[in-house]
């Protein structure tokens, strides 16, 4: 479905994932500030911006607001167990999944990953260090093969693609900057990085 710089994707439910336990930044990650703004509250604007439908998954009332629920994890756990509950949860066919943690989620690459859609199941990023599962886009054609990878453990969250018809957009194929959106923030290291250099 064509989509407008304005326009909004109806078939598609913007999933923040938000189920981790921040092990290794020792406080919640969701919650950091930079420039004012939560890292969670950064990606929900930004899809404010573009979904009609939102939902959080993971047993996060404190993140959940009117409109925007949030969905403990069916299979709690690991980021899979998130994205199953997203895909199972959502009205739509389309689910777009981004952690709560993005300093800097692109809407121009969120547009780019879902204007490759048609005729896959899956459209997910493959940069030089491997795939993005967490920022990527989504079918209910997946369900059931990753509700049995679920199942069967152990798994890595991308070893259900070979059995789905998946697009991997290759680095020369994203759009410019895509490099400053899939910055990850995991440590008090990352977090004070991205504080004094943050592009």
């Amino acid at each position: 479905m064509q989509n407008t710089h304005n326009d909004k994707y109806p078939d598609v439910t913007g999933v923040i994932l938000a189920g981790g336990s921040s092990s290794r930044m020792g406080q919640d990650k969701a919650t950091l500030r930079l420039e004012g703004v939560s890292l969670f509250e950064r990606t929900l604007q930004t899809f404010q911006d573009l979904f009609q439908d939102i939902l959080i998954a993971g047993d996060r009332p404190d993140l959940a607001r009117p409109g925007i629920p949030a969905v403990a994890d069916i299979y709690p756990g690991s980021a899979l167990g998130g994205l199953y509950t997203g895909l199972f949860t959502a009205r739509t066919p389309w689910i777009f999944v981004a952690p709560c943690d993005m300093p800097y989620p692109d809407p121009a690459l969120i547009r780019d990953i879902l204007a490759r859609r048609e005729g896959y199941d899956v459209v997910v990023p493959c940069t030089p260090d491997g795939f993005e599962p967490l920022f990527a886009c989504y079918h209910k054609n997946c369900l059931e093969v990753i509700r049995s990878m679920l199942l069967a453990r152990p798994y890595c969250v991308y070893d259900f693609y070979p059995q789905v018809r998946a697009c991997h957009v290759l680095e020369e194929e994203l759009p410019y900057g895509w490099h400053r959106s899939l910055r990850n923030v995991n440590t008090p290291e990352d977090f004070k990085a991205l504080k004094e250099k943050p592009s």
